[in-house]
């Protein structure tokens, strides 16, 4: 991988981070120096690896802060998936319902949309993201939804360092959870 922060003379890289979630998960690499912030890029033309650092001085960052992220979206997608789970299973029950005799459909597909639909506000409740506030632009990462408490808490320690971090590199530190 092409995630190794190039590094100016004399300066002192505080700590890099690798943060990988699972198996299935895409990894999050992240680095802090004490003259820049290391943050994950592809290139749009590579003839190997696209992946690599790009450097952002510290004297172009404003602000690198926990913010709290919308759950707007996935509240949406939950109620499609409840939506969507009541009335397959209702068209899979009609047939036993209206007695028509023959062979018929039986899913656990229903069951499995309804019951996701209601537990995905519940996961996607009080989620934090990484973002990094520049002159121009603005980064944000968004960590992977994790359903279990043990990873709850894996992902709030690893943005607590991160931030920890970039305030030790001397970054104006904002944290969205004392909010």
């Amino acid at each position: 991988m092409a995630y190794i922060p190039e590094l100016e003379t004399g300066e002192i890289l505080i700590r890099q981070f690798t943060v990988k979630l699972s198996k299935k998960a895409k990894a999050f690499h992240f680095a802090v120096s004490d003259r820049a912030l290391y943050w994950p890029e592809k290139k749009l033309v590579a003839l190997n690896d696209p992946s690599y650092f790009r450097r952002i001085p510290h004297n172009q960052i404003q602000t690198v802060s926990l913010k709290k992220l919308a759950p707007y979206a996935l509240w949406l997608l939950a109620a499609i998936m409840l939506l969507a789970g009541l009335v397959i299973g209702f068209l899979l029950l009609l047939p036993f319902l209206e007695h028509v005799p023959g062979s018929h459909t039986v899913s656990g597909w229903p069951l499995a949309l309804v019951v996701g639909g209601i537990l995905l506000p519940f996961v996607a409740r009080g989620r934090f993201g990484l973002q990094i506030v520049t002159s121009d632009k603005s980064f944000t990462w968004k960590p992977p939804l994790v359903v279990d408490k043990p990873s709850r808490i894996h992902v709030a320690v690893i943005l607590k360092d991160m931030l920890s971090s970039c305030q030790q590199a001397g970054l104006r530190v904002l944290d969205g959870h004392q909010h």
